[in-house]
């Protein structure tokens, strides 16, 4: 038994029936494939279990997402023999990724300033004297 094979099949037929990414994983079980264990090829970085296939395949399988719209589904064989040679890194989703860091790192470090602002102004505001009755 081809688990490659298998698990390209199962993500057709599950993007036809527009399932979410748990039912998937079910549907997967009997032929003992996990996705997290990430032992297959074209199995996304970072998966979403409530999210849709179809939504999933679109962000990190585009070439397939397509060829998927554009086919009829009597042709899904032809597909999954092309999806032998389909090798699909999302380049664009590296690219996010690393924006995103960046814009924490960015967030967490404003936050600490902020935060050494607020701790300077109550400290201040703890050093007047204008509450005092002399």
């Amino acid at each position: 038994m081809d688990k490659q094979r298998v698990y390209d099949a199962m993500l057709i037929k599950a993007f036809r029936k527009d399932i979410r990414m748990t039912d998937l994983e079910g549907w997967l079980k009997p032929y003992a494939i996990q996705l997290m264990q990430r032992e297959l090829k074209r199995i996304p970085e970072k998966i979403w279990w409530v999210e849709k296939v179809r939504v999933t395949v679109g962000r990190n399988l585009k070439p397939l997402a397509d060829r998927l719209w554009d086919t009829d589904p009597s042709k899904d064989i032809e597909t999954l023999d092309w999806m032998k040679n389909l090798n699909c890194s999302n380049p664009s989703y590296d690219k996010i990724s690393v924006e995103k860091q960046k814009l924490k790192k960015k967030s967490k470090i404003n936050r600490q300033f902020s935060g050494i602002l607020f701790e300077n102004w109550e400290g201040q505001k703890r050093s007047n004297q204008w509450n005092k009755v002399k």
